[in-house]
């Protein structure tokens, strides 16, 4: 849940200090990428230089801080206009998400905001709110965009992204095989129409 506009799904309004608010958040990733979801705001406050009743001023809790860092850092992970067709784009937005899974600050972020989904009905509600709706989202747009322009097979356009992104979320978090190139390539090659 993002803190910059006022009165928006109970945001408390901008920081003044936008390094500090810039600190905050690379203290909580780190923090949370080697310590888990439940760095509470005083080990945030300590490590980021800041006072606890700034966090507790611009964030309503330690998950919405976290959200808000992990998103700053992503915050172009779901374009949906790119100068190609549909299905390059949507090739761009699957290696973005490898990106972001296999990189030690946003992967680690993003790996403890889903534990504590699991676990707690208001981190789950943001999480889909915030993280996940937006990007399924735009994935389908160029899915559906993509079979109106004979690119992508016609197949039900949410089993298509689970298709595509399930498999980059399973090599991170279970299995360790490579997320590269020849990945999201092999992924893409799995939705396209052949010959295209």
């Amino acid at each position: 849940m993002s803190t910059n506009n006022q009165g928006e799904g109970g945001r408390r309004g901008r920081p003044r200090d936008a390094a500090l608010r810039q600190r905050i958040l690379a203290a909580a990733a780190e923090l949370a990428t080697r310590e888990g979801v439940d760095v509470g705001f005083d080990r945030i406050a300590r490590a980021a230089g800041a006072s606890r009743t700034t966090l507790y001023r611009w964030w309503s809790s330690p998950h919405e801080l976290l959200l808000d860092a992990l998103l700053e850092a992503v915050q172009f992970s779901h374009e949906t206009e790119g100068p190609g067709a549909a299905i390059e784009t949507l090739r761009a937005q699957v290696a973005m998400a490898g990106r972001v899974l296999s990189d030690p600050v946003t992967g680690g972020a993003l790996r403890a905001l889903a534990a504590g989904a699991l676990v707690d009905e208001d981190a789950q509600r943001r999480f889909q709110e915030h993280w996940l709706t937006p990007r399924r989202d735009a994935a389908r747009l160029l899915i559906v965009q993509g079979m109106a322009e004979g690119s992508i097979l016609k197949r039900d356009p949410d089993f298509v992204v689970d298709v595509l992104f399930a498999p980059i979320y399973h090599r991170v978090y279970f299995t360790g095989q490579p997320v590269d190139e020849e990945l999201f390539d092999e992924l893409i090659r799995l939705i396209a129409v052949p010959g295209q």
